[in-house]
């Protein structure tokens, strides 16, 4: 006995001390909140992305918005602006930083076209400035109510985002009289970053307090309470400990491994007291755990097998996080399983010496709800058992089939958080800040007007989707000079003969350079006479072929003195374009229907590649779906093979899916009526469902297997347990409502809501089998 009672001890402090080893290293967890942590680098997005970025930039574009309901353009305002977007200038990671206090602007000059400030101290001036060309700032720079404005910054391609956003903060901080608020993907993906540790610390007491309270319920003793809850903290610790240890990034999908630990496992130690107490009384501490430790290795051994399977079966998803997050499940249920008949066992003999009193153990021996359900088998119990099945096969497929995909992070946050109402307020009053960037290289040179006119009219279709705020491009700028330097109407530039006469932008520009044409613009129409449109006409512009117009419009967007290389790769000979569409809503729908009309814009031999964070998005949509269709048939195979293995019938471990499929058809039925999208942790729901819901069915299967007690004997023991697993995992789940992040509170709903159909469908379905199909459900005799 005291040998007993010391391999006991030796086992509890080894537990012990792996799971404060393990806990220590937290600090040391690798986080990542980004979309990019999910989708691969191989990735067709990934690879548009970087070559994107390697001709034009970092596409982690920042807004700051500024906003004054009085009104922005005082002088005071812009003083603050102007010293703003000079400080965020200089900061390290930002290549450039524009506002309306420091633009460049074009205006008329007698010899052609003058290159001024946008903002010289004159708000009048300013004004009047914005009023000839608003199609450039309004939206973008300024609100067209004159209550916001943006000063926009441009990343460069290596920085490091924390820094640059606590810079950014740290210089937003002292202003006052102006509301202020920094908008972009990277400061939703640095909130969910800064969020995510936060979140684990407040749930895991959440669900530990809840999962006590229907422990305490059930045991009606809170020092097993207790008990039950250390083998269940130590897996979770130990999973963490895996995470720091092997440098495992954690991300919303891992995160959620500890927490899943936790409500998973109480189903093992709620049937180990459930039968201990049964027996406790008549054999005493040692006898009672012997036989209760029998009698449950199998079916919890078969459980945690199916559970932990149901969890592997995320090595088949495409997205590493998810195929992270099965492997981490499956060694934590492992873990929380041994330790269920190892380390509990160990505890309860070190704890317990006398018999809990009678009173206690006909309290927890009473099941009203288990009765219910027995009478219900009894008298309705193949009405029951048809109606259910009947709309299992019709409600299952329908609402798999009416499923709502979609990756929008912002959606993460709750619609009353901070970020969502800047960034709506924000998108009212300007042109949006979601944004896709389409890079389009045409067949021929891409300042020929002939292949301007096709993306103007491309742009001009794409204004008109919904959704969409506006369209940036290098179109407006050649618009703009050709308004300043064009002739008027009715006018045309008069060639010259004489070379001496010749009239050009640049003194470096050879007239090779120019097209092989020399010409000279008339004195009297130079100084904003000219159209706002693309030149289409030689002749107009004193030329003869269209390539001279392109070598004009060339020379156009070299007289303009800001840099345009976020529009086009080269200033005089640029074969590529970066078209950037700005969105005010970034759902679903709206994004698949642009990507699939961008390309049919464009004629067939141009090439057209669509990137930036919202195609990411898209992206990963697709890679979500695709990965629960796989996880959920890998699931169920690895579930229906492993029940095979234990019962040797492959009619039994049909019949066990029952549960799964219930607990299905509830999560998809709620989440069509109820809107809740299918993005990266809801679509986790479908191999939870079957890993964890099938245990149900082992541990009521296996009851009935062993015939050693009726029906409804089975029902007040195994069913009992079966109910209260199902409140625990149930109620353990909903602790997860408070969390800050939408996607995990609502997989803390669906998930509850899973538990309890999985829980009843077990109990009433297979009881019904049993009582009314004793054949299908019960071992014939060898």
């Amino acid at each position: 006995m005291e040998h007993q009672r010391s391999r006991d001890a030796l086992i509890v402090i080894a537990c012990l001390l792996l799971s404060s080893l393990s806990l220590l290293g937290i600090g040391r967890l690798k986080i990542d909140s980004s979309t990019d942590a999910f989708i691969p680098t191989k990735a067709p997005v990934v690879e548009t992305n970087n070559r994107i970025e390697e001709q034009f930039g970092s596409l982690d574009a920042l807004v700051v918005s500024l906003y004054d309901e009085k009104g922005i353009l005082s002088g005071e305002n812009l003083a603050l602006i102007a010293s703003l977007t000079d400080e965020i200038g200089k900061l390290e990671g930002v290549k450039q930083a524009s506002s309306i206090t420091n633009l460049k602007h074009l205006e008329p000059a007698p010899d052609g076209v003058e290159v001024v400030s946008l903002y010289e101290g004159n708000v009048e001036a300013l004004e009047t400035h914005i009023a000839s060309w608003p199609g450039f700032y309004e939206g973008t720079f300024l609100s067209e109510d004159r209550t916001s404005a943006s000063i926009l910054i441009q990343t460069q391609l290596d920085y490091n985002q924390a820094a640059l956003l606590g810079s950014l903060r740290a210089i937003l901080a002292p202003l006052s009289g102006l509301e202020s608020s920094i908008l972009g993907l990277p400061v939703v993906t640095e909130q969910i970053r800064i969020s995510l540790l936060a979140d684990l610390a407040f749930l895991v007491p959440i669900v530990a307090a809840l999962i006590m309270l229907v422990l305490y319920l059930f045991l009606r003793s809170f020092k097993a309470t207790l008990l039950c809850l250390v083998p269940l903290v130590f897996s979770s610790s130990l999973a963490l400990g895996i995470m720091s240890i092997t440098g495992i990034t954690f991300t919303m999908a891992t995160m959620l491994v500890p927490v899943l630990l936790l409500i998973v496992g109480s189903a093992y130690t709620i049937h180990i007291f459930s039968h201990f107490f049964e027996e406790y009384e008549s054999l005493g501490v040692e006898n009672a755990l012997k036989k209760v430790v029998k009698k449950n290795t199998s079916p919890i051994l078969s459980a945690a097998a199916t559970t932990a399977f149901g969890f592997l079966a995320q090595l088949s998803s495409p997205l590493l996080p998810f195929r992270t997050f099965g492997l981490l499940s499956f060694i934590g249920v492992v873990v929380c399983a041994a330790s269920s008949l190892i380390l509990l066992p160990a505890l309860i003999r070190l704890v317990y010496k006398e018999p809990i009193h009678k009173q206690v153990r006909k309290r927890a021996a009473r099941g009203l709800w288990v009765a219910m359900g027995n009478t219900l088998s009894n008298h309705y119990g193949k009405v029951i058992l048809f109606a259910s099945l009947l709309l299992l096969v019709i409600i299952l497929p329908l609402s798999y089939s009416k499923l709502e995909e979609g990756t929008n992070i912002l959606a993460f946050f709750k619609k009353g958080s901070d970020l969502v109402q800047d960034t709506r307020s924000y998108n009212q009053r300007m042109q949006g800040s979601f944004s896709l960037s389409v890079m389009v290289k045409p067949s021929e040179e891409v300042l020929l007007p002939s292949t301007l006119t096709i993306v103007e009219k491309a742009i001009s279709t794409l204004e008109g989707e919904n959704h969409v705020g506006g369209v940036q491009s290098i179109l407006p700028f050649v618009k703009r000079m050709n308004e300043l330097l064009g002739p008027g109407d009715g006018e045309s530039t008069v060639q010259s003969d004489e070379p001496e006469l010749v009239f050009d932008f640049f003194t470096d520009l050879s007239d090779e350079q120019a097209g092989g044409q020399a010409y000279e613009p008339l004195r009297e129409q130079a100084g904003g006479m000219g159209s706002y449109e693309i030149p289409l006409d030689p002749s107009r512009y004193g030329l003869e072929t269209e390539d001279q117009l392109a070598a004009l419009i060339a020379q156009y967007l070299l007289l303009y003195s800001s840099s345009l290389d976020t529009f086009i790769n080269d200033p005089l000979e640029p074969d590529a374009m970066l078209i950037t569409i700005l969105l005010k809503d970034s759902d679903t729908r709206t994004l698949r229907n642009l990507t699939s009309l961008i390309p049919t814009l464009f004629p067939e031999d141009w090439s057209v590649e669509i990137g930036g964070g919202e195609a990411v998005s898209l992206a990963l949509t697709d890679l979500v779906t695709k990965s629960q269709v796989i996880s959920l048939f890998s699931s169920l195979l690895a579930v229906w093979l492993l029940v095979l293995l234990t019962f040797k019938s492959a009619k039994l471990a049909t019949l066990s899916l029952i549960p799964c499929l219930f607990a299905l058809t509830s999560v998809f039925g709620v989440m069509v009526i109820f809107h809740i999208k299918l993005d990266i942790i809801t679509s986790l729901l479908a191999a939870l469902c079957i890993g964890v819901g099938v245990d149900y069915a082992i541990h009521l299967i296996s009851a009935f297997q062993r015939n050693d007690q009726s029906v409804t004997e089975v029902m007040q023991t195994t069913g009992k347990a079966i109910m209260a697993n199902a409140a625990s995992v149930a109620l353990g789940f909903s602790g997860l409502l408070f969390s800050r992040f939408v996607p995990i509170a609502n997989m803390g709903l669906l998930f509850s809501i899973a538990m309890i159909s999985a829980a009843l469908s077990a109990l009433l379905i297979l009881g019904a089998i049993k009582l009314h199909y004793s054949s299908l459900i019960t071992r014939r005799p060898s």
